[in-house]
Order: structure tokens, then C-alpha cells, then sequence
């Protein structure tokens, strides 16, 4: 996989993380309920969009991004929810699973993209097979 082909993949992540949480909002489907005390309907939606926004210049910007600055990020964001979802109490099972799920494709997109951008890594075997 090229690194411009992993960067897309968590543009698409964070899209349809994004498009999950603003129609979980929209539908009652995720609410306070769901995490713990502060957060709720507004912060939900506000994410949400953020990560929409998020998705589209990691999509549109694939070609010029630093892997090693999105690894990174990644990584600490899987690293936050792991930690959030084990300190803090008021978790749902869906608020729950959605966290557990978000820090494990997280973490996996953020080793895809180190993987990629080391010597040796995914883009130069792809190179190396195909020429």
C-alpha cells in the first residue's frame, strides 16, 4: 500500500467516524447516555464534524502529508481513548464499543503508517516489486 493510499484509508476512517457520530446524534441512536459526564449531544455532534473536516483534507492533502506527524498522532489518539475508556466511568456498551473500536483502527492505521515510511517499509517493497 503507497503512503498516499494509507493516508487515504484514515481520511475514510475518520469520515465515517465522523458521519457515525453526527447521524448517531441526529437519530438518538448516541447521546449522554453513551460517555461519561461531560459529554453529550452537543460535543458528540461537535466531533463529529470536526472529524468530517478532518477526513477531507486528510484525503485531499494524501499526496503531501508527513506519515511520521500522522503515525504519531494517531497513535496518541488510540493511546487517549484507550486510557479514557479505562479511567473514566459512564460508558455504554455502544459509547464503550465505539471507543475500543476508534483506539484499535486508530492504532492500526498509525503502524500501517510508520511501517510505510521507514526504510525497507510497505511503499519501497511496492516500488521494488514493481519496477
Amino acid at each position: 500500500m503507497t503512503p498516499r493510499a494509507i493516508v487515504r484509508a484514515d481520511g475514510a476512517f475518520e469520515t465515517a467516524l465522523g458521519l457515525v457520530l453526527v447521524a448517531g446524534t441526529a437519530v438518538n441512536w448516541l447521546g449522554p447516555a453513551d460517555f461519561p459526564d461531560p459529554v453529550g449531544r452537543p460535543v458528540i455532534l461537535a466531533f463529529g464534524l470536526a472529524l468530517l473536516a478532518v477526513g477531507a483534507l486528510l484525503w485531499r492533502l494524501a499526496g503531501s502529508i508527513d506519515l511520521r506527524t500522522l503515525a504519531a498522532a494517531n497513535a496518541a489518539t488510540a493511546a487517549a481513548a484507550v486510557a479514557w475508556r479505562v479511567a473514566a466511568a459512564g460508558f455504554s456498551t455502544t459509547g464503550s464499543a465505539l471507543a475500543v473500536a476508534t483506539a484499535a483502527a486508530l492504532a492500526a492505521l498509525a503502524f500501517a503508517q510508520e511501517g510505510a515510511r521507514r526504510p525497507g517499509g510497505l511503499a519501497r517493497k511496492e516500488r521494488g516489486a514493481a519496477g
